[in-house]
């Protein structure tokens, strides 16, 4: 496939977001540039993100999204390649980019392949090599140099060495969570990898056979204590909660995952995960806007004045179906204690989680390699000499909204530019 033994300047491990945004400025800076990829082609989870539409950064994107152990790390490096910047290098590109609702930006096309045919021809202009649907089997330092060997024979030297392999999330687009490995291999230490951005499966029956969507302030509880809260659409799915908000809360969750499902390769490369006890419940306020004592004569007077049903009451509140389960679970003494009962449940409706949906459909990792192993003035490792690393397989992320693909575009950029810099020190 490829010749059995060649030398370049920089090699890139992942030709996703951060890996192609990496060969973008490390070859336009002059640098030999590989970048190698299992994949058959580039970008493929970077495909799919938006729902095939690319949610490419969004406008109100800063520091204090990510997680917060990450903070100071992140600062640095959004506000050296910061959303304008961004916006300007795609545009400068060819590729227009529109802005909507809530900061989200999209490529005027409408089209996520569009972002990654661009990044792709742009590398490539600028002379950057790509080897795809070869796995590599190893990185390592020998006698000053990198090398990387691949499952066909093939053996690459490098002077400097990029990991932006990503993380484990989305399994399905050819994720493998090998950066990791790579990583923990030159002395590297991990944060647990956790699936995030997810939706969460239950068995409450509660949720049981609710399907459809509302507009609810999504709380998560652990143990019963609040960690994360958050307003937005719901979708029920007949076997859980999904949407952006209840996948941002799994951000905060160490939920255990689905059975039967593929979970991560235990090797030891990997770190073991805690084995804490959590009691996670997504609680549901349907009416944050008005106090219980308010909500509930708002229904009791529904009934009384228009002598209707709780549930024909509170269908004119929420979704038909939770107005049903939620008028079958408030039954009272009079219409008064019913009313009463209703309007807590609309306002404490308590969803226990059995697990997240896993990695095959998470969209980001949450984990990785520790930032304060990183240099974040040119993502340089503080442990091996000329390794760097940018993207996902850092413990980096952030919530949904193009806030991960601008950590992916401002580390990528960084990162190819502090590679291509140190070649010609």
């Amino acid at each position: 496939m490829h010749r059995t033994e060649t030398d370049t300047d920089i090699f890139i491990v992942g030709a996703g977001a951060s890996g192609l945004a990496a060969a973008c400025e490390s070859a336009s800076a002059g640098a030999r540039v590989i970048c190698a990829d299992g994949n058959d082609a580039p970008g493929r989870k970077l495909a799919a993100t938006g729902n095939g539409r690319c949610n490419i950064t969004n406008a109100f994107c800063n520091a204090l999204v990510y997680n917060r152990d990450a903070v100071s790390f992140v600062r640095r490096i959004i506000h050296s390649d910061t959303v304008e910047k961004t916006v300007e290098w795609f545009e400068n590109n060819g590729l227009l980019i529109v802005e909507e609702q809530e900061g989200r930006c999209y490529p005027y096309s409408g089209q996520a392949s569009s972002v990654v045919d661009m990044l792709f021809k742009t590398a490539v202009s600028h002379g950057a090599e790509f080897y795809f649907g070869d796995k590599i089997t190893s990185c390592s330092s020998e006698d000053g140099v990198f090398v990387v060997r691949f499952e066909s024979g093939c053996v690459v030297t490098a002077k400097k060495l990029i990991i932006a392999a990503g993380g484990r999330a989305g399994l399905r687009f050819g994720s493998t969570g090998d950066g990791f490995g790579f990583a923990k291999s030159f002395g590297h230490t991990l944060n647990a990898p956790r699936p995030a951005l997810v939706a969460c499966e239950s068995d409450d029956p509660a949720v049981e056979g609710i399907k459809g969507r509302a507009r609810a302030r999504v709380t998560l509880l652990d143990n019963g204590s609040e960690k994360y809260s958050e307003y937005g659409e719901v979708q029920f799915t007949g076997t859980g909660l999904s949407g952006i908000c209840v996948m941002n809360v799994t951000r905060y969750m160490r939920a255990p995952r689905p059975a039967g499902k593929r979970k991560m390769k235990r090797t030891d490369s990997l770190p073991a995960q805690t084995e804490e006890q959590h009691d996670y419940i997504i609680r549901l306020n349907f009416m944050p806007e008005l106090d219980a004592e308010a909500l509930a004569e708002v229904i009791f007077k529904s009934m009384e004045i228009n002598g209707i049903t709780l549930e024909e009451a509170l269908s004119w509140i929420v979704n038909s179906r939770i107005a049903k389960k939620a008028a079958a679970l408030s039954s009272g003494a009079d219409v008064r204690e019913t009313a009463e009962r209703a309007a807590g449940l609309l306002q404490h409706f308590d969803v226990r989680v059995k697990s997240t949906k896993g990695w095959n459909d998470a969209q980001v990792t949450r984990g990785g390699v520790r930032t304060s192993e990183v240099n974040c003035e040119n993502m340089e490792s503080k442990i091996i000499p000329g390794l760097y690393f940018c993207g996902e397989v850092l413990d980096v992320d952030g919530p949904c909204g193009g806030y991960n693909l601008q950590w992916a575009w401002s580390s990528g950029f960084l990162c190819g530019r502090s590679a291509a810099e140190a070649c010609d020190a």
